[in-house]
């Protein structure tokens, strides 16, 4: 098994549970770890053997522009989605970091991490 990456996708997104949130927007950041067997892949050198990140990034981005409140929904969203296009990846590992918080005092970030 190894691992395949994703690590930064940054997305403005209007997500948030009080209204200000979902009209402003914010800043945040997707990160998302595929544990596969890409051995055929790189014998073959073969990219349909293995994790086109292209479609990754096109999912996160999708979901990332459907404003929800939760980003525990959105790493949901974003790790079954991920599931149904690369079906023969063992497990799936997607952080949101939330970088924009209005908590009274300085949050570097806030992260929601999902593992499928």
């Amino acid at each position: 098994m190894a691992e395949i990456k994703l690590e930064g996708m940054a997305f403005f997104s209007h997500h948030g549970y009080y209204a200000h949130e979902q009209i402003r927007g914010g800043n945040y950041l997707v990160d998302v770890t595929m544990e596969t067997d890409f051995d055929r892949a790189a014998m073959g050198d073969d990219l349909h053997q293995t994790v086109n990140y292209e479609i990754v990034y096109q999912v996160c981005a999708d979901i990332m522009d459907q404003p929800v409140r939760l980003i525990e929904t959105v790493v949901y969203r974003i790790a079954h989605e991920l599931k149904k296009k690369f079906p023969e990846v063992a497990q799936i590992k997607v952080v949101v970091h939330k970088l924009s918080l209005e908590l009274g005092g300085p949050v570097h970030s806030a992260q929601v991490t999902y593992i499928l």
